[in-house]
């Protein structure tokens, strides 16, 4: 990153894992705040913090999703990721558990089960973290240097494509608000994003950024 400009890479190989480093940290601030807010949760407020909890794990369903049916066919061509894929294939169950524990709270409170929620959390709290950061690791610019420039920047703009057009948009403002000041350039989102459906999910979910580390805009 340029620090004094505050922008993202423009050598394509570090952009590919700048961004990818970012979305990870998305998801892994994320999940410890929902473990953190689960010891003690607010019970006056649950269909906000469950919608929260929901984005998240839905969110991370949609980018495993991205990953698998865009990028890792691309980069299986020229490296190995099975280990990446065969992660995401055991740590998808604990993933469906979760949500389907959200969902049954958000149409029964009386069935909201904070310890059974925790346990799920905790049983796949190593293989996830463990997962979130060897893929950075995995992207290293120096790994990656076996495509073009023209091949990765196809990669990467292929999956934003898709994960534009496939994920929940309510996921913009929740990435927003787990992304620090200083990262907040990242993405770069059109117009229309960024001064109408931004501000516009800001609002209509913003019970649910009150349990976000950050602001959304």
């Amino acid at each position: 990153m340029d620090i004094q400009t505050r922008s993202a890479p423009s050598d394509p190989y570090k952009l590919f894992q700048f961004g990818m480093t970012r979305v990870h940290h998305v998801f892994e601030t994320a999940f410890y705040r929902i473990l953190k807010l689960l010891d003690d949760p607010p019970r006056q407020d649950l269909s906000n913090f469950l919608g929260y909890c929901e984005v998240w794990c839905v969110g991370l369903i949609d980018h495993h999703d991205t990953e698998e049916i865009v990028m890792f066919p691309e980069l299986q061509k020229k490296v190995d990721f099975a280990e990446e894929i065969e992660d995401h294939k055991k740590i998808h169950d604990f993933l469906v558990k979760f949500l389907d524990q959200i969902r049954c709270a958000l149409k029964d409170q009386d069935s909201f089960d904070p310890a059974g929620m925790i346990q799920t959390l905790k049983d796949v709290e190593s293989r996830l973290i463990s997962h979130l950061r060897q893929e950075i690791i995995d992207l290293a610019p120096a790994r990656l240097e076996v495509f073009s420039e023209k091949e990765i920047m196809e990669i990467m703009d292929t999956a934003e494509k898709y994960a534009i057009s496939h994920c929940q948009m309510v996921f913009i403002p929740f990435f927003r608000s787990h992304t620090p000041p200083e990262y907040k350039f990242f993405p770069s989102l059109p117009w229309p994003f960024r001064n109408i459906l931004l501000p516009f999910l800001a609002i209509r979910y913003r019970g649910y950024w009150k349990y976000s580390p950050y602001s959304v805009i």
